[in-house]
């Protein structure tokens, strides 16, 4: 019998799909678990505006409770969107009575300083973040708690250190893609990429979620927090571009990066048997001396290529190591210099590349843009958006 960690998100419905319980439940399904809901409050919005907010009914929030635990049985729970001072005291007693462990993103302001709630919560926030397993704060919501200022990296170190003496474990999240955790003593930096863009909705969402599938997933806090922010950094690096406001965070991204680089090693593995079975072509492009390479670039840049190479070996062509991803090699520095997803053949620059491409057959620039191939000193990077086409290119160039 097939099954999944039960988890819950505790949070508010975004309309528009990027943040609150929708970006939890996409969360979840990444990483894994089986997310169930219990909707503290509905939005209309989208990416530019929250039109209207309808709060949800405390004994119909107690209700979703119970028809979720009594049967699925959630052993983790984050929190998102919780209104007012009564639904987090009501949280509080029905993750008590179902022994439910507990990630408390202390929702109150947005990550532009604006306020999230109507009413102030905070008491009752401090009182949650004592019996959650860790709480996530961003630096605004640390000020309330606090009760002090937060203007630099430093701040936010004194501000974590603060929560963890009074609350418990916490990250605080910083400056700069840089944020602060304390965890039953240990102070932990937690650096991701610092990435200049408008599409973060949603992402302090996937951070807690994400540490809560990783939990329920069995890992150790510290593990569950590291993870948590490599998986989050890549959905904020990867966000989409939807919408006319700022647009969402993609927890698909980690997911189909993986996808991609099957995809890519599919690709490759295809060229080399084709190159394998028809030498005519391939012994026509190499030389005894030069180690050629193939290699695969997937849209999250990931670049596959065989660990060592290619190899002409009197009449027949050696296949040297496996494909392995962001080998630090020639081919890969090359794929990377130019964007989008792509296929390449490292080659030596012979005679009959140079008449290719004098009759036109490729078109050879240092860049690659708007071009066929990539010369590199005495080397070319032949290119093409897939195997087949770069088959075609390379047949053009062999056999004419």
């Amino acid at each position: 019998m097939h099954t999944r960690p039960v988890v819950a998100t505790i949070a508010g419905s975004d309309s528009g799909g990027g943040a609150g319980l929708q970006a939890d439940l996409k969360t979840f399904s990444a990483l894994g678990v089986f997310g169930t809901t219990i909707i503290t409050g509905l939005t209309a919005q989208n990416t530019r505006t929250v039109t209207k907010v309808l709060e949800i009914p405390l004994d119909f929030i107690e209700a979703q409770f119970d028809a979720v635990c009594l049967d699925l049985h959630p052993t983790h729970a984050k929190t998102g969107m919780l209104a007012s001072g009564k639904v987090v005291e009501l949280v509080l007693r029905k993750i008590r009575e179902y022994n439910i462990k507990l990630v408390l993103d202390p929702v109150m302001v947005a990550k532009s300083g604006s306020l999230l709630v109507t009413e102030d919560i905070s008491e009752q926030i401090k009182k949650a973040m004592k019996e959650a397993i860790i709480s996530t704060p961003n630096r605004y919501e640390a000020e309330i708690i606090n009760k002090t200022k937060i203007n630099s990296q430093d701040d936010v170190i004194k501000a974590a250190r603060e929560i963890y003496s009074k609350y418990g474990n916490v990250v605080v999240k910083g400056f700069n893609g840089v944020d602060y955790a304390i965890i039953d003593g240990e102070e932990i930096e937690l650096k991701g990429d610092y990435i200049s863009t408008k599409n973060t909705h949603g992402s302090g969402d996937v951070f807690s979620a994400s540490i809560t599938a990783y939990l329920a997933l069995g890992y150790k806090l510290k593990d569950a927090l590291i993870r948590a922010k490599k998986f989050a950094t890549m959905t904020v690096k990867y966000g989409l571009d939807l919408g006319g406001g700022y647009g969402p965070v993609d927890p698909f991204a980690p997911i189909e990066s993986i996808v991609k680089r099957e995809e890519g090693r599919n690709q490759l593995e295809n060229l080399l048997w084709y190159l394998e079975s028809n030498l005519n072509v391939i012994l026509k492009l190499i030389n005894d001396t030069s180690k050629v390479n193939v290699a695969y670039m997937t849209k999250y840049n990931d670049v596959l290529s065989l660990a060592g190479g290619l190899i002409k070996y009197l009449d027949k062509l050696k296949i040297d190591g496996p494909i392995l991803n962001n080998v630090n090699n020639e081919i890969t520095k090359i794929m990377r210099e130019t964007p989008d997803e792509k296929i390449g053949i490292l080659l030596p620059f012979t005679d009959k590349i140079l008449d290719a491409a004098e009759k036109g057959k490729i078109k050879l620039n240092k860049s690659g843009i708007n071009g066929d191939a990539i010369l590199r000193d005495n080397m070319v990077l032949i290119i093409a958006k897939d195997k087949d086409e770069l088959i075609r290119k390379l047949k053009e160039v062999a056999i004419g």
